[in-house]
């Protein structure tokens, strides 16, 4: 559900049920910055107390102008929780600063029927709580948690060097079936591999001592087994 709209040429920023989302089209990153700040003094009572998602299209930034935009906002009084970017670099960077790469899975149409392209990992290095989403074209590795509530969607597998207790979908796009989902304590709320499902059995709620574990897809099924060569 969208609220308003504030566009000019190079910025559109529009307000929706989860936060503004700035688009920032294409021109000189100086300009679309000064242009951005205008938006933002202009309509300060807006914007105040809001969190922005950051979508760029296919424009590469680094660490120092993805910094310079959060700062940009933190000024403003607004908060930058997400970036949304065709480029693997910039979803690298935004995810070392522990930003989500991408918006959250309502707002993505038809994301399980459309292809993703070929991409690089991402790691993430810090746990993701309850309602965070991270959803990526590529691989996802992820130092630390996934807590329940929280959801990865990854175009490959998923790594996650911790306890797995919320739901990943891995192998999203083409020859989704070769994904693999790792998890040294491995007990999802719900598990998704391609087009197959499946959810932790109800024996595993409370076990505190879950070996290393990983699911692959078998016979049209997924299949979890030891993740060998990891110890426990």
């Amino acid at each position: 559900m969208e609220f308003t709209e504030i566009a000019m040429d190079r910025v559109n920023i529009k307000g929706t049920s989860d936060g503004l989302i700035i688009y920032l089209g294409t021109g000189a990153w100086s300009k679309l910055i000064e242009e951005l700040e205008s938006h933002l003094s202009q309509k300060a009572s807006f914007f105040k107390g809001g969190r922005v998602a950051l979508k760029v299209g296919p424009r590469k930034l680094t660490r120092q102008q993805l910094e310079s935009v959060g700062e940009l906002l933190v000024r403003h009084h607004v908060s930058l929780w997400a970036v949304e970017s065709e480029s693997t670099d910039t979803q690298v960077i935004a995810a070392e600063l522990g930003l989500e790469v991408g918006l959250p899975p309502r707002q993505v149409t038809d994301w399980t029927a459309r292809p993703l392209p070929q991409s690089s990992s991402v790691v993430i290095q810090r746990t993701l709580r309850s309602g965070q989403v991270v959803t990526h074209p590529g691989h996802v590795v992820i130092i630390g948690d996934v807590n329940p509530g929280a959801e990865v969607r990854a175009g490959g597998s998923v790594i996650i060097w911790g306890r797995l207790r919320g739901v990943v979908h891995a192998g999203i796009g083409e020859e989704g079936e070769k994904a693999v989902v790792c998890a040294l304590q491995f007990s999802p709320t719900q598990l998704r591999i391609s087009s197959y499902i499946t959810r932790a059995p109800t024996d595993d709620v409370g076990r505190s001592n879950i070996s290393p574990e990983m699911a692959v897809v078998q016979n049209s099924q997924i299949v979890v087994e030891a993740w060998s060569g990891v110890k426990n």
